[in-house]
C-alpha cells in the first residue's frame, strides 16, 4: 500500500473519481432513488485503484473490478467498470469513465456516463455521446480543445 497516493479526506488510491454533470443525470435517470444512487457511487469509487489487477482497499479488503476499454473508442482512453450487483432492481449497468493523459494537478478519473446496458455492443449514440463528454472534460478541466 506504499505506492498509493495520499488523497484529501484520507482517501487512498491512484486516481481522484470525479463526475461530470451529464453522468449524474445519467444515474437520476436509471436510478431514482437516492439510496441507490449512493450505491452506485460506491461502486464506482472502486475506479480510484484502477487499472491494478487485485486492488485492496484501506482495510486491505480485496475489490472486484471487473473494467474494459471500449473497443469502438480504441485510443480514446474511455472504458466501462461493469457493476455485477444488482442496484435498485437494475442489472448489467456501466460506468463509463475517460483516462485522461495529462495527471495535473491529481491525477483524475473522469466517469463521463452511466447506463444500463441491454447487449454486448454500445450503440453508435453512445459512442459519439462518450465522444463528445470527453471533449467536454478537456476542454473544461484541462484547456485543450
Amino acid at each position: 500500500m506504499s505506492d498509493k497516493i495520499a488523497l484529501p479526506g484520507a482517501l487512498t488510491g491512484n486516481f481522484f473519481v470525479r463526475a461530470i454533470r451529464p453522468a449524474f443525470h445519467d444515474a437520476h435517470r436509471v436510478l431514482p432513488r437516492m439510496r441507490d444512487r449512493a450505491e452506485l457511487r460506491r461502486q464506482s469509487l472502486k475506479l480510484r485503484f484502477w487499472p491494478e489487477k487485485t486492488p485492496v482497499d484501506e482495510s486491505e479488503q480485496v475489490l472486484d473490478i471487473d473494467w474494459t476499454w471500449i473497443q469502438a473508442l480504441k485510443g480514446h482512453h474511455i472504458g466501462e467498470l461493469r457493476i455485477h450487483d444488482e442496484i435498485g432492481g437494475k442489472d448489467n449497468l456501466r460506468v463509463i469513465f475517460f483516462v485522461p493523459q495529462s495527471r495535473q494537478p491529481l491525477p483524475t478519473l473522469w466517469v463521463i456516463a452511466v447506463l444500463q446496458k441491454k447487449s454486448m455492443h454500445f450503440t453508435s449514440a453512445n459512442i459519439a455521446t462518450f465522444k463528445a463528454r470527453k471533449q467536454v472534460v478537456i476542454e473544461r478541466f484541462y484547456g485543450k480543445g
